[in-house]
């Protein structure tokens, strides 16, 4: 990871902390069954960072379930305090996603996706203008089309 940082952050507690080098490679808003458990509202908000411009102090722990396409999503949080800090995702490996609210300052966050938009409570208001997703967002090239 380089030297400048981008932005920082820590769980409640403190004992786990973070910094990232890099602006996000994509932000959304999840309203996914398990991001709504997750996060005990109607979505979690997260930005997407390559894997090496993440630094992380301290022990987390974490926790794997299955998604709607076979994918597994592991989600790591504080073992002192329970906050939900990161996620990462088979489908998209290299990447890391980051609880926005984690971070001790995002008023740099503006998602440009709200995926799981089918599961999106009524009450859960959202930027109308953004692109939206009834299931997850369609998953990135691969090398092989991307190289032709």
């Amino acid at each position: 990871m380089s030297e400048a940082i981008f932005a920082s952050g820590h769980c409640l507690c403190g004992a786990v902390e973070f910094t990232v080098s890099s602006a996000p490679i994509l932000s959304a808003q999840c309203h996914c069954e398990h991001c709504q458990r997750a996060s005990g509202t109607g979505h979690m908000s997260l930005a997407f960072f390559p894997e090496a411009a993440v630094a992380i102090r301290g022990e987390t722990r974490h926790f794997d379930s299955v998604t709607d396409t076979g994918s597994i999503n592991t989600r790591y949080f504080c073992p002192t305090c329970g906050s939900r800090l990161f996620g990462q995702t088979t489908m998209r490996p290299g990447v890391l996603g980051i609880a926005v609210g984690a971070f001790d300052q995002h008023t740099w966050f503006k998602p440009d996706r709200i995926v799981y938009h089918r599961n999106k409570p009524a009450w859960d208001f959202m930027d109308p203008n953004l692109p939206t997703f009834e299931t997850g967002a369609p998953p990135p090239p691969s090398k092989d089309k991307a190289s032709s």
